[in-house]
């Protein structure tokens, strides 16, 4: 199932999930699925091993004597659970029961007397946590809340929806203090800094956003991930934020400068969750590809880290102690010990890809008697009489390596009419043959034809393929009808195993033979696809001069 790239709703973020047990069907919200016939509720599990449902949130209270885990059946309309275990010997010691549906965020206040739960259905549930009573449901959210947090103080409680809203509530009498528009799709994470100033959000924009807590002013804007955000961490300092996504990676930003400081690459698949050791000098990452990555902070450098596993993973969490740490899966959890901080070697570097460069013509000839202009970057305007014509352009390939592609631009120009790119009346060009010849490197000559393994364009005119550039046959051609007065590509792969290296001379050849005579492009530009050269290799170091022999006596 192809994933979705933007989280407009909720919904269909939800639906986009790889299969790790959601139902490939999910029905719109309000539709509840057919009831099935009831069974006998199972025992619930007593301690974290025997415990195999979700497990989509977690958190430690601040003494860590406690974990409160948040899931449920499924991720969706099932009744959601919160568990309250005891972090010593995960046992369990009671539960915070009520959510109808999956229970997607939990977190405890730092005084340990407050938490807070929120479901799939938007319902946000305040409880008293040592009497594990409800003190208030929090209703204002009409969809999907993500995530939660507590002001360090414990006084207030901001929640994040699927509707891009963020509502701050005041915990002593759950009342509503303000609600920021924040995101231009669902927000689904968020936190408190440190000291209470500011607040961090995360939404399917692919942005981080700064909050002043105080009055709820945007105070800055983080840019750099290339999909949805799907969590954030506050250093314990807070000098850093970390956020991951469905980009399959984790950013560190400088929170003095909101300037990002490092890009964490590896995983496979959604990074789902983050969070910092208490110190701040580490930072583990879960993903849906059933890895925590470990990494080191000031170096931004992987460390050794758990075993991988084959669920899905949702939730990590430090212990407040730093020697533990909890995972959370769609098949329950875990407390594992923290690895020895031991870096791992860094990943080879990724191979030079090909990079496309200006060819610069030197020589150009029209079979029907046209001029043309060559600029500097190799742009090509031509004038003059309008006929069948054939383009013949002489040029080298530049310094560098071997060559696996071409690319014919045509470019619109308000000198041509209809803005061209072609010198028909209606702007458009048959492009009837298109060629290059080679020679071998340093010569003049162009005796071989090359056999182009592919052509494709940005845009074609009905019946008027690009591929008809390539086909020998005189009728076909490329043509734009319905797509004038812009500037578009014709790019030209060739085989696997040809070999035309960096200096080879070559004769480009645009042929152009519609029945009126005015089809004709009337400014282009040609590109080469060249493969960048490996490094040349460090010279040798001289041979050490002999030591000089000791004098006889």
């Amino acid at each position: 199932m192809r994933r979705s790239t933007r989280l407009s709703t909720g919904l269909a973020l939800l639906c986009a999930l790889p299969a790790c047990g959601l139902p490939v069907a999910v029905p719109a919200r309000g539709q509840e699925p057919a009831a099935a016939a009831p069974a006998a509720p199972a025992a619930p599990a007593a301690n974290l091993p025997a415990f195999t449902r979700w497990i989509i949130a977690a958190d430690y209270t601040r003494d860590g004597a406690q974990l409160l885990t948040a899931g449920g059946e499924s991720l969706l309309y099932r009744p959601g659970d919160v568990v309250v275990w005891n972090a010593a010997d995960g046992n369990r010691i009671g539960d915070l029961a009520g959510h109808p549906t999956a229970v997607w965020a939990v977190k405890a206040s730092k005084d340990g007397k407050l938490a807070a739960t929120a479901g799939y259905d938007g319902l946000v549930k305040l409880w008293d946590l040592p009497a594990r009573t409800l003190k208030a449901d929090l209703k204002k959210h009409k969809g999907w809340v993500r995530s939660l947090d507590f002001s360090p103080d414990g006084t207030r409680l901001a929640t994040g929806g699927e509707d891009g809203t963020v509502v701050v509530w005041n915990t002593a009498d759950g009342a509503e203090v303000r609600a920021i528009t924040a995101h231009a799709a669902a927000a689904t994470c968020l936190g408190f800094s440190p000291d209470g100033a500011t607040l961090a959000t995360g939404g399917g924009d692919k942005l981080v956003k700064l909050w002043n807590a105080a009055d709820g002013a945007e105070k800055a804007k983080l840019e750099g991930h290339g999909d949805a955000l799907w969590t954030l961490a506050w250093s314990p300092d807070g000098t850093k934020i970390v956020s991951g996504g469905a980009d399959r990676s984790a950013k560190i930003w400088n929170t003095a400068d909101n300037k990002e400081l490092g890009t964490l690459a590896g995983h496979k698949d959604w990074v789902t969750s983050a969070a910092f050791n208490p110190d701040g000098s580490r930072l583990a990452t879960a993903s849906l590809d059933g890895v925590v990555k470990m990494w080191d902070v000031a170096s931004r450098g992987e460390q050794e880290g758990p075993e991988a596993v084959k669920s899905s993973l949702w939730a990590v969490a430090f212990a407040p102690d730093g020697k533990s740490l909890f995972i959370g899966s769609h098949a329950g959890g875990r407390i594992v010990p923290v690895p020895e901080p031991k870096l791992l070697p860094p990943p080879p570097p990724p191979p030079p890809q090909p990079q496309w460069v200006a060819l610069v013509p030197t020589a150009f000839a029209s079979a029907a008697g046209a001029t043309a202009a060559i600029g500097a970057d190799g742009v090509v305007l031509v004038t003059g009489n309008r006929a069948k014509d054939t383009y013949t352009l002489k040029a080298v390939v530049p310094a560098g390596g071997n060559l696996r592609g071409v690319r014919l631009e045509a470019l619109a120009d308000d000198s041509l009419p209809g803005k061209g790119p072609g010198r028909a009346d209606n702007g458009n060009f048959v492009v009837s043959t298109f060629g290059v010849q080679f020679g071998p490197a340093g010569s003049a000559e162009t005796p071989t034809a090359i056999a182009f393994a592919a052509a494709k364009a940005d845009f074609e005119q009905e019946n008027y393929g690009v591929a008809g550039t390539i086909d020998d046959k005189p009728d076909s051609g490329w043509a734009i009808g319905g797509g004038t007065g812009a500037t578009h590509l014709a790019t030209y792969d060739l085989p696997a195993d040809l070999v035309v290296p960096a200096t080879s001379p070559l004769t480009v050849t645009i042929d152009q033979q519609h029945a009126d005579g005015t089809h004709a492009v009337g400014k282009f530009r040609l590109h080469l696809l060249q493969e960048v050269p490996p490094p040349a290799p460090a010279p040798a170091a001289p041979p050490a001069a002999p030591a000089p022999e000791a004098p006889t006596q």
